[in-house]
């Protein structure tokens, strides 16, 4: 009888340590820990510092008079700019802070109570943290067309591609450096130097466009928007500046889709060689 409750009690101790190295398991406890935290305030003020940008942008070219301006690529073309330049920043921040609420809510202690790896933490971390950099760039890049064709701009070829690709290439990208940012959150102690590399990666990856110098993008994830950019410039008869999608868009989500799978692989195998020299 004794032997039978032991066994009991070996298979309730067990069980959660099957159930919280689901990844969806892990982003609950993630949301959890950050619930009531400082994080959420964080995140929705730059998503509002997003949209406002993108906003103002948005108006002043609605209130253009030149047809050839009032153009959904032009304008959300405008908006997804800015993703190679705060993306590294917003995602330094986030991860920074869910990573201090780490150890300030003995969150980490918890983590190995229920035998889970760096590894399996990180990727709890990402699916919050990442989700939410994403979002910040996906909401203006779906309401900027939206809005843009109601308001009667001009769409050169699918609607549609116009629409989700941008915005599934900007999301993809935000991930991608959403993960990089954790990695050296988890790894490295001090936060500071993970919030400076993502402003020197910003300003880098902002860069790239201004320079003819796309595809440089590919070698680091904040690039990643600049080197999958859907977006090709042009300039019309009458001198006008022109954007149009590229000739294959949605290869270019694939592209974007597989550099993030990278990058995130990259920053697992980092958090595990920490994790196995401790």
């Amino acid at each position: 009888m004794s032997g039978m409750i032991a066994y009991a009690g070996s298979r309730r101790i067990s069980r959660p340590r099957v159930k919280s190295g689901d990844p969806f398991t892990l982003a609950r406890m993630e949301l959890l820990k950050v619930r009531g935290s400082s994080f959420w305030w964080m995140w929705l003020g730059m998503v509002l510092l997003v949209s406002a940008w993108a906003g103002m942008a948005f108006a002043k070219r609605a209130g253009s008079p030149t047809p050839a301006l009032r153009s959904i690529a032009l304008s959300d073309g405008e908006v997804y700019q800015i993703v190679s330049l705060l993306a590294p920043i917003l995602a330094a921040l986030l991860t920074s802070r869910i990573a201090v609420l780490e150890t300030t809510e003995r969150m980490n202690v918890k983590w190995l109570s229920f035998g889970q790896s760096d590894a399996a933490r990180f990727v709890g971390k990402l699916i919050v943290a990442g989700a939410a950099v994403g979002v910040c760039f996906l909401i203006p890049l779906l309401w900027v067309p939206l809005v843009a064709e109601a308001l009667g701009f001009t769409a050169a070829g699918s609607f549609t591609a116009l629409l989700w690709v941008p915005a599934s290439v900007g999301f993809l990208s935000a991930m991608a450096t959403s993960a990089v940012q954790l990695m050296l959150s988890m790894v490295i102690d001090r936060q500071a130097i993970g919030l400076g590399i993502g402003v020197i990666a910003g300003v880098l990856a902002s860069g790239l466009g201004a320079m003819n110098k796309p595809a440089l993008g590919w070698l680091f994830p904040a690039g990643l928007s600049s080197a999958a950019s859907p977006f090709v410039k042009s300039v019309d008869a009458d001198g006008n500046a022109a954007m149009l999608l590229a000739a294959r868009p949605w290869m270019l989500v694939i592209a974007a889709a597989v550099a993030f799978l990278g990058w995130t692989l990259v920053s697992v195998a980092v958090v595990k060689v920490k994790e196995s020299r401790r």
